[in-house]
């Protein structure tokens, strides 16, 4: 899984008023999905579904259920509300339980931290459609990169070119 940190999205702001830096990965554009909320312990990615998403018999790719839930889980543990720093996480595992299939619509994924211990925090997460029907849950965990486990974070890395 990809680097996590400092990647929140830019699309909105959370309660304490900041707003995430505008970077994207090229896989994030690839797939299209946005931030929803960042927040401290709390993560939210949307995705309008098109037919790049669908597989072969035209339902939502398991893989892209996998993606919005390590992005969710992983802003989640990213948070950081000290201007000019960031939080630098990779993904350690990624448990994830398909319930159902979708084919079209707005999916919504929701990533929570359950617990920091040193320098390694464990996330459930959900995938949820737009009338809130439950589509998949996750269990993951993320290994801070040192400094990172430290709710103020680190200096911010020069972006991504």
């Amino acid at each position: 899984m990809a680097d996590k940190g400092a990647d929140g999205g830019g699309e909105t702001s959370d309660a304490s008023g900041v707003t995430p830096p505008p970077r994207r990965s090229g896989y994030r554009t690839l797939i299209g999905y946005t931030t929803k909320v960042w927040a401290e312990n709390h993560g939210e990615v949307e995705l309008i579904l098109g037919p790049r998403h669908l597989n072969t018999i035209g339902l939502v790719h398991g893989g892209v259920y996998a993606t919005l839930l390590d992005a969710a889980m992983g802003h989640a543990v990213s948070f950081c509300a000290v201007p000019g720093n960031a939080r630098y996480s990779s993904t350690l595992s990624l448990n994830t339980i398909f319930l159902k299939s979708a084919r079209a619509g707005v999916l919504t994924a929701i990533g929570r931290v359950h617990a920091i211990e040193g320098r390694v925090a464990t996330c459930v997460g959900e995938v949820r459609d737009e009338t809130g029907i439950l589509l998949a849950t996750a269990q993951g965990s993320f290994m801070y990169f040192p400094g990172s486990e430290h709710s103020q974070g680190v200096p911010r890395r020069n972006p991504i070119d």
